[in-house]
């Protein structure tokens, strides 16, 4: 067992950065969730409330906002698909296995067990990259949708005011 300069061997190293980059991938997941939720909530209370307002007004509809309502629409129902998309990306995967942590500790000494540790914490990190990617790709696509809504909402409204 090696310990450096600053008393830290370098089991404690490698389980604290492993621990630290579980919890940042823990925590970036529960960012995306939000985001999603986020978009999906403005997403689903603008696209009525324009259509409620336009309704209000005693102005003829012309064409081109009626064009851009519908392109909003379809941006909106891609919102929900791409949304519906990224949440159904759930699982992370935490490991060590708490009944196998248990056994371990009863048999093996503090630095291997938190070594041991580290490396399940690795095994983690690995397996959770692909799936954080790919749900980062949908909440972005989400965002996209979103912009393109809110874009083609503020066209009608401009072309309502023309």
């Amino acid at each position: 067992m090696c310990r450096e300069r600053d008393g830290l061997t370098p089991e404690e190293v490698f389980y604290d950065a492993a621990a630290r980059f579980l919890d940042v991938q823990i925590r970036t997941n529960h960012e995306l969730d939000n985001k999603t939720a986020n978009a999906f909530s403005v997403g689903s209370t603008v696209l009525p409330l324009t259509f409620g307002l336009l309704n209000l007004s005693a102005r003829t509809v012309p064409i081109t906002t009626i064009i851009a309502l519908v392109l909003a629409l379809v941006a909106y129902l891609a919102l929900v698909s791409l949304a519906l998309r990224a949440s159904r990306i759930r699982a992370l995967e935490y490991r060590p296995d708490l009944p196998t942590l248990e056994r371990h500790s009863e048999t093996y000494p503090g630095d291997s067990l938190r070594r041991w540790v580290a490396t399940e914490y690795l095994a983690s990190i690995e397996m959770n990259q692909a799936n954080l990617e790919r749900k980062a790709y949908w909440v972005g696509a989400v965002t996209t949708a979103l912009y393109a809504e809110g874009l083609l909402l503020s066209l009608a409204a401009l072309f309502t005011l023309l």
